[in-house]
C-alpha cells in the first residue's frame, strides 16, 4: 500500500475533536507530568486571527519548553503495510515527524503577540499499540522517518518516558513563567489585568469550557465564588470562547449597571486586541438587566453579580432566558448544576470596626487619608449621606470629590482619588481605603461586596450594634 505517510500521519478522526483515550500509556504519561510538575492539556484548540488548530495533547515543562504530542493506535502490522514516502513540505524540517504546520502556527502566534518565539517546541508521537521491540523490526528507512527518540512506545515505563522528554534539551532555568507561556498561546484562558498576563485557574477553565457538559441539559448553571475569585473574568472568557467556537453563537453578558457594562466591554476589547483573534466585540452583547428585558434573547445568557440586581428584575431575566443557556453568578437560590471558584486573589483585608458618630468619623478618616496622594478612597453610604458628604467635603479637602453615578457610562465618569457612592452603585469600584457608613440599612451581601472592594483597609463605622455588625465581627474574628 503506497501512501504519502506524513499526509496521513496526523489526521483527526471523524469527530470534531481529536481523541486521546485515557489508556495505560496515557496514564503513565500523566503520572510523569504530575510527578515532575509538568502541565498537561488535552484536546486543546489554539486560535489566531480567523484560524485555529487542534492539538490532542500538549505538555509544558517549566525548564524545557512545549511538547506537542499526537496519538495513534497503529500496530507493527499496520506500519509494515505502508510504503512510506516523505511529504514535500517536511523535507527541510528539523523534526522528522510531520508537525511543521502546528509548529509554524504556534510560532506565528507567539511572534505576532510577543515578537519572539517565547518557548521551544518539541514533537512526539504516542504509539499506543507499538512496542519498542516491534519497532526494532521495522526497516531502517521507516526508522529514519519515525525516530525512536521521538516516539513514546506502549512498553515504555515512566522513567523511560521522562528520559525521552528530558533528552530533547538541556534544562533552562530562564524560561518564562509556564502560565505566561500558555496564556499567550490560549486566548480562551488568557487573563489580562492592568497589563499583566496570566492563565485562568483550572476551576475557571472548567466553567469556560463547560467541563461538566451542563449545556446539554439547557438548565440554569450557577457560578459560585469567593470575592475576587475571577467570576467576571470567567464570564468574559466564556463569552469569547463561545464566539471562537462558532461565530453563530449568540451571547449576552448582563451587568448590574451601565458603568460595569462599559468596564466589561473594555476588558473584552483589550483581550481580543492583545490575543489577535477575529472576534467582533459588538457580537457579544453587554447590557444592564433593563436593557436585556427590552431586547431579543440570545442563545447564551451570562448574568453577573446577581446579588446586586433587584429580585424582580432577576426573576424576569430567568423567565426570559427559559430557552437559553443561562449562567447566574452567586445566586441566592441553590442550583443542581454549578461551578465553584474557591481561590481568591484578594490580599488579606485589614478591617476596623468603629462605634462612633459615623458622619464625623468619616470626615476625619477621609481627611487623614486624602492628604496621602498615594491612596484612593471609596466612601459608601446611603444616598442622602453621600450627598451631604459631597457638599461638606468640597470645601474641606483639596482634591475633587466624585459622587459616583453608575447609571452613567465609563466615558462620562470623572476620576478622582476620593469617590463617594451608595451601595447600589459600587459595582467594580476598587479602592485602597474603603469607608462604610449606614451599615445597618443594607443587606449582608451588599456589605460583603463593599468590604471586598478594598485593596488595603476597611473602616466600618456605626453608631449602634445590629445583626450585620455582629455577623461581620464573627467572620473577621473581631468580637
Amino acid at each position: 500500500m503506497k501512501l504519502n505517510f506524513f499526509s496521513n500521519l496526523f489526521k483527526k478522526d471523524n469527530k470534531n475533536k481529536l481523541l486521546t483515550p485515557d489508556s495505560i500509556l496515557l496514564k503513565k504519561l500523566k503520572a510523569v507530568c504530575k510527578e515532575n510538575n509538568y502541565k498537561l492539556l488535552e484536546n486543546t484548540t489554539i486560535y489566531h486571527h480567523s484560524n485555529k488548530i487542534e492539538i490532542p495533547l500538549m505538555i509544558l515543562s517549566p525548564k524545557r519548553g512545549l511538547y506537542v504530542l499526537e496519538y495513534k493506535d497503529w500496530t507493527y502490522d499496520d506500519l509494515n503495510l505502508y510504503e512510506i514516502t516523505q511529504a514535500k513540505n517536511n523535507e527541510h524540517s528539523k523534526n522528522t515527524l510531520a508537525y511543521d504546520k502546528t509548529n509554524s502556527f504556534i510560532n506565528t502566534k507567539y511572534n505576532e503577540i510577543l515578537h519572539n518565539d517565547c518557548v521551544k517546541t518539541f514533537n512526539f508521537l504516542i504509539a499506543e499499540n507499538l512496542s519498542f521491540v516491534d519497532y526494532e523490526h521495522l526497516s531502517e528507512e521507516k526508522k529514519n522517518l519515525l525516530p525512536n527518540e521521538k516516539i513514546i512506545f506502549c512498553d515504555n515505563d515512566e522513567e523511560e518516558i521522562l528520559n525521552k522528554l528530558n533528552d530533547v534539551s538541556e534544562a533552562d532555568d530562564n524560561l518564562a513563567d509556564p502560565n505566561y507561556i500558555l496564556a499567550n498561546l490560549l486566548t480562551q484562558y488568557l487573563v489580562l489585568h492592568k497589563g499583566n498576563v496570566s492563565l485562568a485557574t483550572d476551576e475557571q477553565i472548567d466553567y469556560i469550557t463547560d467541563s461538566q457538559n451542563f449545556e446539554e441539559q439547557k438548565s440554569i448553571v450557577s457560578l459560585n465564588g469567593l470575592a475576587l475569585s475571577g467570576k467576571t473574568t470567567a464570564l468574559i472568557l466564556r463569552a469569547v470562547y463561545l464566539k471562537l467556537l462558532s461565530n453563530n453563537n449568540s451571547v449576552t453578558i448582563i451587568e448590574p449597571t451601565a458603568l460595569s457594562c462599559d468596564i466589561v466591554k473594555q476588558f473584552i476589547l483589550e483581550l481580543i486586541e492583545y490575543s489577535i483573534v477575529n472576534v467582533d466585540i459588538t457580537s457579544i452583547r453587554v447590557c444592564t438587566p433593563e436593557e436585556f428585558l427590552n431586547s431579543k434573547v440570545t442563545e447564551y445568557v451570562l448574568c453577573d453579580d446577581t446579588s446586586l440586581i433587584e429580585e424582580g428584575l432577576l426573576e424576569n431575566i430567568i423567565l426570559k432566558s427559559a430557552k437559553s443557556h443561562l449562567t447566574l453568578v452567586n445566586p441566592i437560590q441553590r442550583y443542581d448544576n454549578f461551578y465553584k471558584l474557591t481561590k481568591s486573589f484578594h490580599n488579606k483585608i485589614d478591617i476596623e470596626f468603629i462605634q462612633n458618630n459615623p458622619y464625623a468619623s468619616a470626615m476625619q478618616y477621609i481627611n487623614r487619608y486624602a492628604t496621602n496622594k498615594d491612596n484612593s478612597i471609596l466612601c459608601v453610604s446611603n444616598k442622602e449621606t453621600g450627598e451631604n458628604l459631597s457638599e461638606d467635603l468640597a470645601s474641606y479637602i483639596e482634591d475633587e470629590v466624585i459622587l459616583l453615578d453608575s447609571s452613567k457610562k465609563l466615558i462620562d465618569q470623572k476620576k478622582s482619588l476620593l469617590t463617594l457612592s451608595d451601595y447600589k452603585n459600587i459595582n467594580a469600584q476598587r479602592s485602597d481605603i474603603v469607608i462604610l457608613l449606614d451599615v445597618c440599612e443594607v443587606s449582608q451581601q451588599e456589605l460583603s461586596y463593599a468590604i471586598n472592594l478594598a485593596n488595603e483597609k476597611v473602616f466600618l463605622i456605626y453608631e449602634e450594634q445590629c445583626d450585620a455588625i455582629i455577623t461581620l465581627k464573627k467572620i473577621f474574628k473581631k468580637d
